[in-house]
């Protein structure tokens, strides 16, 4: 009984610091946020904050890790070579956490970003079988093509409010992706 309230008192900590994480780079850039701030605004101790997190950076990380996970989740759960739903999947699971990302964009972190879609979209590669056979090089470079463009395609829709839909986002992507 006590490990489920500890777990449900190590998710609530954990989204009042990320809450107020997102909070503080509505107003000011992510390098001049400092741990007491962020803590302060969650309204929990700096021993809170070291018990889920080394550095602030990982706040950011831990989220964007869970949305990967919820995506990889979708793109499992149905045909994995559907090629809209998966871009769809894409897509919404972004629209979800517009803040994070405007946050992102204006904290110049998107690499941060970047660098998990690379990580998630290798590890889906694994779990997805291909049609088309490639080499360990050719698999590599065919992830950093398609994550490069996904990755960009996202930073533009975020940069101009994400005014398109998720459906008009992953019928022009899977577009894209059938010209290949």
């Amino acid at each position: 009984m006590s490990n489920n309230y500890n777990d449900s008192q190590n998710r609530l900590t954990k989204e009042s610091i990320f809450t107020a994480l997102m909070i503080l780079m509505e107003q000011k850039h992510f390098k001049d946020i400092s741990i007491t701030e962020i803590t302060k605004k969650a309204g929990v101790s700096r021993m809170a904050f070291y018990r889920n997190y080394h550095i602030k950076e990982d706040i950011l990380t831990v989220y964007m890790d869970e949305i990967f996970q919820e995506f990889s989740q979708k793109v499992l759960h149905h045909d994995p070579l559907a090629i809209y739903e998966n871009l769809y999947a894409y897509f919404s699971s972004f629209r979800k956490h517009k803040t994070l990302i405007s946050n992102l964009i204006h904290s110049d972190l998107m690499t941060m970003l970047f660098e998990r879609c690379i990580e998630y979209f290798n590890t889906l590669s694994q779990a997805i079988p291909c049609n088309t056979s490639y080499s360990a090089e050719e698999q590599h470079f065919w992830i950093q093509y398609i994550v490069g463009g996904l990755f960009n395609i996202l930073l533009e829709w975020a940069k101009t409010g994400m005014q398109q839909s998720d459906d008009y986002m992953a019928k022009m992507a899977s577009a894209f992706i059938k010209k290949c």
